[in-house]
Order: structure tokens, then sequence, then C-alpha cells
């Protein structure tokens, strides 16, 4: 398979992939810095989270990350995610147990082009960038999640959360 370089390829690609093609599809990505900027926002103390395309099967999301911020704890409401760390560098740690006593599995730091997978079987994680600067990744999610379930560490629970977006684009249309 060749290079995928741009998010519009990236889209049709995935439209036309079946469960076995996505992973390789997203491996190949070699898609500019420049071709996602134009669909980044960006919030002080916080990240965004930027629909770039969005169908009965997949979900897109251009996450953009100030300095020093990170997600809460959370699954993935039953679905495969792949995140693919676009710029900048985020730290990814994931847990398994039960609310009040998870423990941590494993942590480890995605750099520009590097890729990692994520479903409800291995677990929870969160993600964080770990540096003073802006950062991207790209998160693809088969299928969409809505809502997931989010820990509430105050009370020690997961809570269901639906998700929002920032912004929504139509990459292509």
């Amino acid at each position: 398979m060749e290079s995928i370089t741009s998010i519009q390829e990236l889209i049709e690609n995935f439209d036309d992939a079946d469960p076995f093609e996505q992973s390789k599809i997203i491996k190949n990505i070699d898609i500019p810095i420049n071709d996602f900027l134009q669909y980044a926002s960006w919030r002080g103390g916080c990240y965004t989270r930027n629909c770039l395309a969005k169908t009965e099967e997949y979900e897109f999301i251009l996450l953009c990350w100030d300095g020093n911020c990170e997600t809460a704890i959370h699954d993935h409401a039953g679905q495969n995610c792949w995140v693919y760390q676009v710029d900048g560098i985020v730290r990814e740690t994931r847990y398994s147990g039960e609310a009040e006593s998870l423990i941590t599995e494993s942590v480890g730091d995605l750099k520009p082009g590097q890729m990692s997978y994520m479903n409800d079987k291995l677990g929870y994680h969160k993600i964080e960038n770990i540096s003073g600067e802006k950062a991207m990744t790209l998160h693809v999610y088969v299928k969409p999640i809505d809502a997931c379930q989010v820990l509430n560490e105050e009370n020690e629970n997961f809570e269901l959360k639906e998700m929002v977006y920032d912004q929504v684009h139509e990459v292509g249309d």
C-alpha cells in the first residue's frame, strides 16, 4: 500500500476499506502537518476535538492539545480506536481494574508518525500532552463514539459522558 499523503485520501481509502485493512491504512499515513493545521483549533489549558469526518462506520477527530493538558481516564464504548501522533509528544497511560482500584498497566510516549491502538478489551486509558508545547493527535474511531465512560476521580466512579466537538469540518465536501 502506498503512503497516504492527504486527509482527503485517508478518508477515501477508509471509505472503501474492510476492517482488516483499516490499521494498514492508518500505518501508511504520511500527511504533512500543514494539512492538519487548516482544521486545528486551540483553547488554552485543555484540548479541542475537531471532527474531520463522521459516517455510521467511522469517525476522524483531530485533537489539538495545549501544553500540559490531559484527558480523563476513559473507555471507548466498545469501539476500536487508533491514535496517530501528528505533532508534539503525548503520553498514553493504560489501566485495568475497577474505578476505585485501577492498576497502571503501561505508560508510553507517542512521537510524530507513531500510533497506538485501544479498545475496551485492553482496559482504560488517558492521554496527556507532557510538554509545555502544543500537540496534535488524529483519533480514528470505528464506529463513532457518542458517549463513553469517564472516571470521576472525586467519587472514584465511572460516569457516562457525551462527546462533543469544538469544530465540525466536512473534509473534501
